[in-house]
């Protein structure tokens, strides 16, 4: 099958999940649980309100984690969310974790989608970097369809999409990102996203999951098994600490 072909019949997916997600953003977001010790820190990514992780959030839970989500990030209005320059979202993430740090939280576990891997780790590499005193011990992170060498289409987005400028292959935000990528032990594929290439979601072709039929946002608005399966593969891979 050619590629233009294959990649025509993954398009009534992705506008379903594309769908699924925006009228996720206009909900309000879970109340989890106080966090105890160490919680899961779920981080969305672009044009996503925190509310849309609540759906991979109460699937973990009720797996046995204490779950906490980060915030939304700007710009703050349903599909708008999130679309601010990574940095700057960063920024915003490393506030939170100081938040938690006050409400005696000492070490999270993370999980981040899409663009909310990216987050993680420009914030990890803040830290480390400028030795800022966040007293929350970052211990792993799994991500999910995160677009570790760049946007096919960023270039031509930038103007209108402010995090676009984070996502040209190669660029400096991105090999920043990457130096931290020790934090990773599993990063998410989804075999059949029509966003972000697979083979751009994987820091180096070991630590990877590949996802067999995922679209892009199936990890967090997909159907009630996909969303289950997704939090099965979180918690292995959180649990164990491995990057075998």
């Amino acid at each position: 099958m050619a590629p233009s072909v294959a990649y025509l019949k993954t398009l009534p997916s992705y506008i379903q999940g594309s769908v699924r997600q925006t009228l996720a953003t206009l909900v309000p977001a879970h109340h989890f649980k106080s966090p105890r010790n160490p919680p899961i820190v779920l981080i969305p990514g672009a044009f996503c309100t925190a509310s849309v992780m609540n759906r991979l959030g109460i699937a973990l839970q009720a797996q046995g984690r204490s779950v906490v989500v980060a915030p939304t990030f700007p710009y703050y209005l349903s599909a708008a969310a999130n679309t601010c320059r990574l940095d700057e979202a960063a920024t915003r993430f490393i506030d939170f974790l100081v938040a938690l740090a006050d409400q005696g939280v000492r070490e999270v576990d993370l999980a981040g989608h899409s663009n909310g891997g990216l987050i993680a780790l420009l914030a990890e590499e803040r830290v480390r970097a400028q030795a800022i005193p966040c007293r929350v011990r970052r211990q792993r992170l799994v991500t999910m369809a995160t677009p570790f060498g760049g946007f096919p289409l960023a270039r031509p987005l930038k103007p209108l999409l402010p995090f676009c400028h984070d996502l040209q292959a190669g660029c400096a935000t991105l090999r920043r990102a990457e130096s931290a990528g020790d934090l990773v032990v599993r990063t998410l594929v989804a075999g059949a996203d029509s966003l972000i290439p697979p083979i751009r979601q994987s820091l180096d072709g070991k630590r990877k999951t590949v996802m067999e039929g995922f679209q892009h946002m199936d990890f967090i608005v997909g159907e009630r098994a996909r969303v289950a399966r997704t939090a099965t593969e979180v918690l292995r891979w959180l649990r164990n600490g491995c990057s075998a």
